[in-house]
């Protein structure tokens, strides 16, 4: 729908809507050329703005809900709402505090984009597996490094990845957008995941040759 529809639906002026847009109340709208269309979200938008000044809040503390609101592309990123504290991750992955808060530190794994004292199930996962490393013999510290380094390689490739798709999916909504990218990302996941197992297994064969065994 257009701007007009919008605002008669909602009972607002045209004004109002775009005031809301501009101190950021109100997500922007996609566009078709210079045409810029409006959808049900902007509805229920409008309808929790109304709601909420009802209540009496004021226009800027609406914004301060709204800055410290997820996108609803990252809520639905973060998959399943069961999250897990630090103090969790340290008990569940029978490991010690410092090893957690060294990774944590470091970056290797991080909160949830919507919520910053709580992890995703998958972290635990990921701790289990460097537990297992730490067994196995790898030292700490080249462990650590080892893995710093390849988190760097992964961000760059991974912001080219979102300024790929952001270039080709800007324009569509928000809905859309949930849903492509929901169906694109475990296809990538997927596809990276692989691409480095076989990795290892060629440099594993690589490095029997040069050690003069058979590959």
């Amino acid at each position: 729908m257009r701007v007009e529809q919008l605002a008669g639906d909602a009972q607002l002026s045209v004004d109002t809507i775009r005031y809301y847009q501009k101190i950021g109340i109100l997500h922007p709208p996609t566009r078709e050329g210079r045409v810029a269309l409006y959808d049900n979200s902007h509805s229920d938008r409008l309808q929790e703005i109304k709601q909420l000044s009802d209540e009496g809040f004021s226009l800027a503390q609406i914004q301060q809900l709204a800055d410290s609101s997820p996108h609803p592309l990252l809520t639905s990123l973060n998959g399943s709402s069961d999250s897990l504290s630090f103090d969790d991750l340290v008990t569940a992955s029978g490991t010690n505090e410092e090893i957690v808060r060294l990774a944590v530190d470091a970056g290797l794994i991080r909160p949830l984009t919507n919520n910053a004292e709580q992890f995703g199930t998958s972290t635990l996962s990921m701790l289990k597996a460097g537990v297992e490393l730490l067994d196995a013999g790898v030292p700490f510290d080249e462990l650590i490094h080892l893995a710093v380094r390849h988190a760097d390689q992964v961000e760059s490739v991974a912001k080219d990845a979102v300024a790929l798709f952001a270039k080709h999916l800007g324009e569509t909504s928000t809905a859309s957008q949930t849903q492509i990218v929901e169906n694109i990302l475990p296809l990538v996941t997927e596809l990276v995941a692989e691409h480095f197992r076989q990795t290892l297994i060629e440099q594993v064969g690589q490095h029997l040759r040069e050690d003069g065994h058979s590959a």
